[in-house]
């Protein structure tokens, strides 16, 4: 399984000097230092930024055709091979998502990732893995898929490797991962625990993150993101041995 590393736009420094070997970033939060620095990895994926707009006050405001418009010119003048759809289906309805999908590959003349949730139903994820080779499933980080359902999504993934699909978690960081089939996985745990005062250690098997005590928040927030992203990339290559 490959293991994406999200949020490395925070971490510029930390980032060049480890190199990860996996990294997805969202087009939103994107910066010129890390377009530079995409040779340097084995695999990279472009998320629509979609997951941003979902909980944002401003989301009805957004100017969608001017947004993708954006995208699609930032895919073509960097040669990005693996991007999302823009899996907005809760702000403009699925038919529109499915327009702009067409859009996006039409003039980008390549495939995109779609990425299937739960409200588009067990047919439309069958469609999707008859018609592509890389799907993505949504709705772990936002909770729409909740924890009691995750046998499900073993199924689900189960039907993508009858039709040869390959299947990336978005935001799905649980340890279990590995056991479910996906295909890849992203995380921004490497950094948000840290934001809360936890430190992650990789154990020769998966990751463990400690927390502190209540009330302490630990030592030095910038020595602990480096301490984590060493450990998480020990992590990756773990996960890239293991296949």
């Amino acid at each position: 399984m490959k293991l994406f590393l999200a949020g490395t736009f925070i971490a510029e420094e930390l980032t060049k000097k480890y190199k990860p070997l996996y990294v997805l970033e969202s087009f939103y939060y994107i910066k010129p230092w890390q377009i530079q620095e995409m040779s340097n990895w084995k695999m990279f994926l472009l998320d629509s930024g979609a997951f941003t707009f979902l909980h944002a006050a401003e989301r009805k405001r957004v100017d969608w055709d001017a947004y993708l418009s954006k995208y699609i010119a930032f895919i073509k003048a960097n040669g990005i091979e693996y991007f999302f759809e823009l899996d907005i289906d809760a702000i403009v309805g699925y038919e529109s998502v499915k327009a702009m999908r067409r859009r996006l590959e039409s003039e980008t003349e390549r495939r995109c990732i779609p990425v299937w949730h739960r409200s588009r139903g067990l047919e439309e994820f069958k469609r999707l893995c008859k018609e592509y080779p890389y799907i993505g499933i949504g709705g772990f980080a936002i909770k729409t898929i909740l924890p009691n359902e995750f046998p499900f999504v073993r199924k689900l993934i189960q039907i993508a490797a009858g039709y040869g699909t390959k299947v990336h978690g978005l935001g799905y960081t649980r340890k279990d991962a590995p056991e479910f089939g996906f295909f890849s996985v992203d995380s921004t745990t490497w950094s948000t625990a840290v934001s809360f005062g936890s430190t992650s250690y990789f154990d020769g098997q998966k990751i463990v993150t400690v927390r502190p005590p209540p009330g302490k928040m630990g030592g030095d927030h910038r020595l602990r993101r480096e301490y984590a992203l060493q450990e998480w990339i020990k992590y990756q290559k773990y996960l890239d041995r293991k296949g």
